[in-house]
């Protein structure tokens, strides 16, 4: 993804006639930052997978299903039936006709990530055999990452500050839209009323709150839990300690990361769409990227870090689960990425939303290692002596999957049909309401509506179905 995408980004930079030299120099700050932010995602993975066995080995429970990770997942989805060899040009050919004909705004140029994608289509293939059906599956899995970007794009932009940017992710997109519903239920409740995003909590705390110490806070923690049956042993204290160390680190360094990629990233997002709204008036459009460009944010780091005990804990107490955590617990800040607008950076609503989507996860994720692990060895992949292999976060536990990869082939294509037109054309009907319901201000949602649903929209289809939007962007305007 690193050398790739910068490729990609520079070869489309020139299609839309940025300077060489500008689009060379952001296209290289670009693989920088990702490669920044895959080298403190490795050392969040390197500390936390030893602490997570360490806290299961204290309780002497046997997990059958190990966590190897989503590089394994993406590994084992390329290499299923040629699945992940064609997933790329189909999904390129679909997205192209979608946008051309007015379905979606958004141009996904994140290719690396297309593996999400091959990952449900080779589940669907290791329980039918049908490889028809496992694309067909898979691209539908690709429609709903496209519309639900759509979706989340003007919240995206309003509290990231990444204009022209939309974040079609395979693993944050399922998690961020399933937890709309669980935010409405949970901010009914007292937790609602609590204001903890990361300002918030500095100002109550002071120096405390500052997000080193967070980090190093929970790092502790973690640690002082995972070794509670040798605390008098001097190892033990080493290891506890490099665990806080190396959480403070992660808080402090993964948003200089973000900030090298933004960097590169900004300039050429607002010269894109300076050309698209130069030549296309009444046509709007948003690059497609990886959510690895959210992930620096201070709620979605510290939200990642507290879910990771309450993850192994929920592993030990959640009658019939089989997930024993490991690499994919550095993998919560892509769950995380895309509910911060949502919830406005709550730290509490981000992480009690995430609580409960985890006894889901939990039970979708063993139920799908029996697959994955077939799939697997079906793509040649070392399984390592382990029986049952899973990654719990991406993807063998997202909502996603549990739908597309679950029930039956055929039903489960109508059900992410249905899903997937079912946001369509609520997108189309209350604009303003929908991306408001993303996180968008009222402000951001009026903007947006102006500048996608009104006009000719630039392709076959409507951009606003039943009354009409009028000029302020408000809804519900009628047509005589």
């Amino acid at each position: 993804m690193s050398v790739l995408l910068p490729i990609i980004i520079f070869l489309i930079a020139l299609a839309f006639r940025v300077d060489v030299l500008k689009a060379a120099r952001s296209s290289i700050l670009i693989g920088i930052g990702f490669i920044g932010i895959n080298l403190v995602i490795g050392l969040f993975s390197e500390n936390i997978s030893p602490l997570a066995q360490q806290m299961v080995e204290v309780t002497g429970i046997t997990l059958p299903a190990v966590d190897v990770g989503w590089p394994a997942a993406a590994a084992i989805a390329f290499g299923i039936a040629e699945l992940g060899v064609w997933m790329i040009p189909l999904f390129v050919v679909m997205n192209l006709v979608l946008f051309a004909i007015g379905f979606t705004y958004t141009l996904n140029v994140d290719i690396w990530n297309y593996w999400h994608f091959a990952f449900i289509g080779g589940l669907v293939y290791m329980s039918t055999n049908n490889w028809l059906y496992s694309v067909a599956v898979g691209l539908t899995l690709g429609l709903f990452v496209l519309v639900a970007a759509d979706w989340t794009q003007p919240a995206v932009e309003e509290t990231f500050d990444t204009p022209g940017i939309s974040i079609p992710h395979g693993t944050s997109a399922p998690y961020a839209v399933a937890a709309i519903p669980i935010h409405w239920a949970v901010d009914k409740t007292p937790l609602g009323n609590i204001e903890a995003d990361p300002d918030a909590i500095q100002d109550r705390f002071g120096i405390l709150g500052e997000p080193i110490f967070v980090g190093l806070a929970i790092g502790l923690v973690i640690g002082i839990a995972a070794y509670s049956n040798a605390l008098f042993v001097a190892e033990s204290w080493y290891a506890i300690l490099t665990a806080g160390i190396s959480f403070a680190a992660v808080m402090h360094i993964l948003p200089m990361m973000v900030g090298i990629l933004m960097e590169g990233l900004t300039p050429l997002s607002e010269s894109i769409r300076n050309y698209m709204t130069s030549r296309f008036e009444d046509r709007d459009m948003a690059i497609g990227l990886d959510s690895a460009i959210l992930i620096g944010h201070e709620s979605v780091i510290a939200s990642s870090l507290l879910i990771v005990p309450i993850a192994i804990v929920m592993s030990i107490i959640l009658p019939g689960n089989d997930v024993l955590w490991g690499i994919d617990l550095a993998t919560f800040p892509f769950f995380f990425a895309l509910m911060v607008p949502i919830m406005n950076g709550n730290i509490v609503k981000m992480v009690v939303t995430g609580t409960i989507l985890l006894v889901p996860l939990h039970y979708i994720s063993s139920a799908v290692a029996p697959l994955l692990t077939q799939a697997a060895g079906s793509a040649g992949f070392d399984l390592g002596g382990r029986g049952l292999i899973t990654s719990p976060v991406a993807d063998a536990g997202s909502p996603a999957t549990g739908i597309l990869a679950l029930i039956p082939a055929p039903v489960a294509l109508a059900v992410g049909l249905v899903v997937v037109l079912g946001i369509w054309v609520a997108l189309r009907m209350w604009p303003q309401r929908m991306y408001m319901v993303a996180g968008a201000s009222e402000e951001k949602a009026q903007e947006t509506v102006e500048r996608r649903h009104t006009g000719k929209g630039g392709g076959l289809l409507p951009n606003k179905l039943g009354s009409t939007v009028d000029a302020s962007g408000a809804e519900g305007r009628s047509d005589d």
